[in-house]
């Protein structure tokens, strides 16, 4: 599966003239940053968790990974989640077009720094600093060489 099709879908949702549209926009779009930031956690050859602590696994690792743009991406993923779950779940109040086409927005930045992030020296030091916060903070180091 190429998650980023979902982001695609997405685009084309936050374009509708629905509330559903909208809404399934903003859970698409979660979903496609979710699934990127998870391939590039386990590129590093961390343990990605499946399911419900995926989630705050991958915003805690992003969120101090050493690098700004990097820890941003992490805590707009943790926004993105609290969009997706009030698209998802709460019927009131409405969520607009323009709400819908913010968070499409906001993952693609997520999406932008976590490719950027593949790359070059940053990702080695993306690497450590999320070795050493696992090692120091969580006391669970997941990474493997």
């Amino acid at each position: 599966m190429n998650w980023r099709d979902f982001l695609s879908l997405a685009v084309r949702l936050a374009a509708g003239t629905t509330e559903a549209d909208w809404r399934t926009a903003v859970s698409r779009a979660y979903y496609a940053a979710l699934h990127i930031a998870r391939r590039l956690v386990a590129d590093l050859n961390f343990a990605v968790a499946r399911a419900d602590p995926a989630h705050p696994s991958l915003v805690y690792r992003l969120s101090n990974c050493g690098e700004s743009a990097g820890e941003q991406a992490g805590r707009d993923l943790e926004t993105l989640r609290r969009l997706r779950n009030r698209a998802d779940y709460d019927d009131t109040p409405a969520l607009t077009q323009p709400q819908g086409a913010a968070a499409v927005q906001l993952a693609e930045g997520i999406i932008q720094v976590l490719d950027a992030a593949t790359q070059g020296p940053a990702r080695i030091r993306i690497r450590d600093a999320m070795i050493v916060y696992e090692r120091d903070v969580l006391h669970d180091v997941t990474w493997r060489p």
